[in-house]
């Protein structure tokens, strides 16, 4: 489990450092809310979510198979560690998913 942390934590190290050099920050955005993406938040959905997946397929070495679907999100060739595009989608899907579920701060 603990190469599964390590390797989300690469992943989103990646994506907030690409993120921050094509935008100038960390934010994303959707239907008029934004929010922060943060490293510790970020790696611990992706190893949730991909434990949740390999469970939920039936595999009895879930962790095997976990690792390979956070191994399919980022390319470790090149100078640079780069997420791919699998990766890019899944996990501006979880931002999505993450915006959508909050609900609209009220000020009076």
């Amino acid at each position: 489990m603990e190469q599964l942390q390590r390797l989300a934590e690469t992943i989103a190290d990646t994506y907030i450092r690409d993120r921050i050099r094509e935008h100038g920050n960390a934010h994303f955005s959707h239907n008029g809310k934004t929010g922060e993406v943060r490293r510790e938040l970020l790696a611990s959905g992706l190893v949730d979510n991909c434990v949740y997946a390999a469970r939920n397929s039936g595999k009895v070495d879930y962790e095997r198979e976990a690792y390979s679907m956070l191994m399919e999100m980022i390319s470790l060739d090149g100078r640079e560690y780069q997420v791919t595009k699998h990766g890019l989608c899944e996990i501006e899907n979880m931002h999505r998913n993450a915006l959508a579920k909050t609900a609209l701060r009220v000020s009076h």
